[in-house]
């Protein structure tokens, strides 16, 4: 069923053409929508034709898409998140935006039992120097990502490329290092040219990207692809937000404890910044009301002030 799918395509995946590599990444991380597809609306979504699309399938042993649904019915827990459809005309948006993150959400938990999440993982931990990039408007998710892995790895830090050859990255990082790039569609230019100069470097390499980027996998193994919704005019990135929240969990239980050195990191930013401590509540006796506080302020005040003579004590 999925998984002998997901098998099948990750097992040919190095025979197939660029076509057919943005075909099966969107198979392989797309499936709860398959049976919601026709052959026509599954290439435009990944930018092929719809003969294109029967061909690659007949290719995988399906007379077509209709036999390919058939071959999923038997094994659909997504079903009751299309209770209602998606696209109906008349859809309550935020039913409709409500559905959609919830399915990209169980998309991003379902990565973390996928062996290339295991990889990274173990990338990451071993790595004695982590380097973080990201762009477009996704630049905030790396910057994110790298202060937060900051408190937990030690020597990781966020390359925004200011110097115009992100030369921290790539000279600076070996074997024994790790880089994370991070970008959803449209992906900067950057993203793909620092990608392939790090795998041509030997340095590993960890890509965290929607299912539309179809190059990933040609680079390294070690990817992570979100479901990338089309009809939306804007990116929601709650779904890789939690993605990457989960895997500095994961690495700091692989590591080990770490609140030692999230202690440490807490008492130097104490020492150099301090935080801002909430003023002590303001004590009342018993019995006494604001409202009667506020008329005894009042009242003092009014004690306090200079007494105009009286018209017998001016005589």
């Amino acid at each position: 069923m999925i998984k002998d799918l997901q098998n099948k395509l990750k097992r040919q995946w190095e025979t197939f053409t660029t076509s057919e590599r943005k075909i099966a990444s969107y198979l392989l991380h797309n499936i709860s929508g398959i049976p919601f597809e026709t052959a026509a609306s599954l290439g435009q979504r990944v930018g092929v034709s719809p003969m294109t699309v029967g061909r690659f399938l007949r290719n995988l042993g399906y007379a077509g898409l209709n036999e390919l649904k058939k071959d999923l019915r038997g094994n659909a827990p997504w079903l009751p998140l299309y209770k209602n459809a998606a696209r109906a005309r008349e859809a309550d948006f935020v039913a409709e935006s409500l559905q959609t993150d919830i399915r990209v959400l169980t998309e991003a938990y379902s990565l973390a039992r996928t062996a290339e999440w295991t990889s990274i993982v173990k990338a990451l931990v071993s790595a004695e120097r982590v380097s973080v990039a990201s762009f477009h408007h996704g630049r905030f998710i790396g910057l994110g990502f790298a202060s937060l892995l900051q408190h937990v790895k030690p020597r990781t830090r966020y390359a925004d490329g200011s110097d115009g050859a992100y030369a921290d990255v790539l000279l600076d990082s070996g074997a024994d290092s790790c880089v994370v790039l991070i970008d959803f569609r449209r992906y900067a230019r950057h993203f793909r040219v620092l990608a392939e100069e790090v795998a041509a470097r030997g340095i590993p390499l960890v890509i965290v990207t929607d299912t539309q980027c179809y190059w990933a996998r040609q680079l390294t193994d070690n990817v992570l692809m979100l479901p990338l919704d089309p009809d939306r005019a804007w990116h929601n990135f709650g779904a890789v937000t939690s993605l990457l929240s989960l895997l500095i969990s994961e690495v700091t239980r692989v590591q080990g404890d770490m609140f030692e050195r999230i202690g440490d990191v807490t008492a130097l930013r104490q020492l150099f910044v301090g935080y801002d401590e909430a003023p002590p509540a303001a004590k009342r006796k018993p019995g006494n009301s604001a409202k009667g506080n506020a008329k005894k302020s009042v009242d003092d005040k009014r004690a306090a002030a200079p007494q105009k003579p009286t018209r017998r004590e001016r005589r």
